[in-house]
């Protein structure tokens, strides 16, 4: 745990090691995703219940690489970190199935909806930082108060 992110750890025991909301089997990405992805900040706070403290650090985090200087075990699922760690999706037993409207992969030991391309797309993770950073940006009045603005 860093003392500029009290509330964000990484325990091999949860969450594979990855950076996470103490407490919590919620990692870090996961809270840049519902920012980006999942309404309002209000929303989320409530449906996730989560504390502006919480989302502020965890985009913080992600938003100036901190993982990359904790080594966390691993990095957050959904990032392109943890599949520089993984390397590429070995897709040799992969089929895309296309059944009536509906699209899937299917292999030994997965199962995604949707077509190989959005699978693989997934697999490869988005630079979370980059979009916490704007996140913060776009947020701050609403995280750390209208004294912050500009």
């Amino acid at each position: 745990m860093s003392s500029d992110f009290p509330e964000i750890i990484h325990t091999e025991d949860i969450l594979w090691g990855s950076p996470r909301i103490i407490g919590r089997r919620l990692a870090v990405g996961d809270v840049v995703s519902f920012m980006e992805n999942y309404g309002t900040l209000e929303e989320i706070v409530s449906g996730y219940e989560l504390t502006r403290s919480q989302i502020s650090q965890a985009l913080q985090y992600c938003s100036v690489l901190q993982c990359k200087i904790d080594k966390p075990k691993v990095f957050c699922h959904n990032c392109s970190l943890r599949r520089e760690q993984e390397g590429p999706l070995d897709t040799s037993d992969l089929e895309e199935i296309k059944d009536g409207n509906s699209v899937y992969v299917r292999g030994n030991n997965l199962i995604s909806l949707g077509s190989m391309e959005e699978l693989l797309d997934d697999w490869n993770g988005k630079d979370w930082w980059i979009i916490a950073a704007e996140l913060l940006v776009d947020s701050r009045a609403e995280l750390f108060g209208a004294q912050d603005q500009i």
